[in-house]
């Protein structure tokens, strides 16, 4: 028992020890890994599909995706001991994110209980995190029993949706996903005398924008490997760039990514929510941006995707201004008037996309976007709390 007992090690509260400075932990960086497969399955529905409806299920399904990437990150933050039962339960978690991914392309035709029944393998993995919690640390436990009920009471109604025919099982999804998105509010203001660690959650946030963002490089990547490297494919991917390298930018410079996460439950809730939109945009340009340099080469012809670009460069401006204007002391200052700004255009690009060739819808983007990074560089310092990589 004695040599077992250097395996274990019960959850704790680590947001409470202040002998340590937390970071992302290499079993961490290998679980992302795992979610960029995920995150990519996603892209490909909406780059087989550039459609409305095709972006709508790209919506739809990235959205269970992050989720279930966010529960393990508020997890880990709080309560990870990097013993050998979390690491075997997060592996085993990781195994069910994978088979999550590989039935993305066929959630919506024909896969649905599939994507289920890995679904609910990713969650039941969780759940029985929280159990652990509930069991080994007392002072959790009514946060704990909350999170497990909520949890429990979605995957209840997934489980119930692989008896449901299409289209109502896609409510019964909605509505799981709806209570498991309210449950953390609840659950944010029982650990408020616990607050999270205002740099290991934005670092781990950090590492999800670059994962979006570098399935975007990848997306440049493919696009030019795809047509031959001319002077109108290479200025296309050198404007794709432009935008990631932008964006990557204002989130890592001018994000108060700290002092929001740990100012209230509203500010905490905002941030996390809020970069859905982020990520989801990000991804969406990342598609854009793949489609632009296909436009520009021989084959099928994609002369009105450019929306898709401006779309997604919407979504993400939309979430930095959500999330910057949850920073102190939230008001619509010139940063989050800016975020907005960019967001607007971003829209009106949408409307014009019939008009405009997607080639100029991206360079317009991408002009606005590092006009944007020059303006803040221009108005003040870097944010106070810096997001650092690991170590």
């Amino acid at each position: 028992m004695s040599r077992l007992a250097r395996f274990l090690e019960p959850p704790r509260l680590r947001t409470l020890e202040t002998d340590q400075e937390r970071r992302a932990t290499w079993l961490e960086l290998f679980l992302d890994l795992v979610f960029v497969a995920a995150v990519a399955e996603v892209a490909s529905i909406l780059s087989a599909d550039p459609t409305a409806a095709g972006f709508a299920r790209f919506l739809a399904l990235f959205l269970p995706i992050g989720w279930a990437w966010a529960g393990f990150a508020f997890y880990a933050t709080r309560f990870d001991t990097d013993d050998l039962v979390y690491r075997l339960l997060t592996l085993l978690g990781m195994f069910a994110v994978a088979a999550l991914a590989s039935t993305v392309p066929h959630a919506l035709h024909g896969g649905q209980n599939s994507f289920v029944v890995a679904y609910v393998a990713v969650r039941l993995v969780l759940i029985g995190l929280y159990v652990r919690v509930y069991l080994d640390l007392p002072a959790a436990r009514q946060v704990a029993a909350w999170l497990i009920l909520v949890f429990g009471i979605g995957v209840g109604i997934w489980l119930v949706s692989l008896a449901v025919p299409v289209p109502w099982k896609y409510g019964l999804w909605g509505v799981s996903l709806l209570i498991e998105h309210a449950g953390p509010v609840r659950a944010w203001r029982l650990l408020g005398s616990m607050p999270v660690d205002p740099r290991h959650l934005p670092e781990r946030f950090g590492l999800l924008v670059l994962i979006v963002l570098g399935e975007g490089v990848i997306g440049v990547v493919l696009g030019t490997a795809h047509v031959s490297w001319t002077l109108s494919s290479g200025t296309v991917a050198f404007a794709g760039f432009l935008t990631g390298a932008a964006i990557w930018w204002l989130y890592f410079d001018f994000l108060d990514a700290g002092v929001v996460v740990t100012r209230n439950v509203l500010s905490g809730i905002t941030f996390t929510y809020a970069h859905y939109f982020v990520a989801a945009g990000i991804a969406a340009l990342g598609v854009g941006v793949k489609l632009t340099i296909f436009s520009v080469g021989p084959g099928p012809s994609y002369d009105d995707i450019g929306w898709i670009a401006a779309a997604g460069t919407a979504l993400c401006m939309g979430g930095l201004a959500a999330i910057q204007l949850a920073a102190p002391p939230m008001l619509l200052d010139a940063d989050v008037l800016l975020r907005l700004a960019t967001a607007g255009v971003a829209l009106v690009l949408v409307g014009l996309a019939t008009v405009l060739s997607p080639v100029l819808i991206l360079w317009l983007l991408a002009a606005v976007l590092v006009a944007q990074v020059l303006a803040e560089l221009a108005g003040h310092e870097r944010h106070t709390q810096p997001l650092t990589g690991p170590v």
